[in-house]
């Protein structure tokens, strides 16, 4: 029996927007043409932990990464205040989810609510948070989608900051299709 590509045992890519995720971030991974992030210093921080909360989204956990690679599809930017007017804070359940049954999903699910009201300093370049994203969201689109959370917890700690560029090179470790080539 022949290993699919991308390995569905990775990636199942069950939906037609999951393909053309996929072809987006490939191109955007070997090329290194990140999408330019427009906002201010606080909207991208609002933005870098809604995108990280919506994932808990009790309806459509797609929803925002539609939106966020539609822009880049259209524009190659992310407008960061778009993305957080359409999706406040407050829009994200606090519900536990279904697929909360072993600690590590509670861990995350506990991590996510918390992300809500804890201020959080992402430090680094706008390129930096345009890698960040857009790995983010081919976690996200893999099985491994909650290991990803879960970096980002223990980085983050009980600190207040995490530095991009350490993320950025912790989230290597999900490229397993090695679509970022260095």
């Amino acid at each position: 029996m022949a290993i699919h590509y991308p390995p569905q045992y990775r990636y199942s890519l069950f939906d037609d927007w999951d393909h053309n995720a996929l072809a987006l971030i490939t191109k955007i991974g070997t090329t290194k043409k990140y999408p330019q992030i427009f906002g201010t210093k606080v909207e991208i921080n609002n933005f870098l932990k809604i995108l990280i909360r919506t994932q808990k989204s009790l309806n459509d956990w797609r929803a925002l990464l539609v939106d966020v690679l539609d822009q880049v599809k259209k524009t190659n930017t992310i407008n960061t205040k778009v993305i957080n007017n359409k999706y406040p804070p407050e829009s994200i359940s606090k519900e536990e989810p279904v697929w909360v049954t072993y600690e590590e999903d509670r861990i995350v699910s506990q991590f996510i609510d918390s992300l809500e009201t804890k201020d959080i300093d992402f430090i680094g370049t706008n390129t930096e948070v345009a890698e960040f994203t857009i790995r983010f969201i081919l976690g996200q689109i893999g099985h491994d989608w909650e290991q990803t959370i879960i970096l980002i917890w223990e980085m983050l700690g009980n600190e207040s900051k995490l530095k991009l560029k350490e993320l950025n090179n912790e989230f290597k470790n999900f490229d397993y299709l090695k679509l970022f080539k260095d």
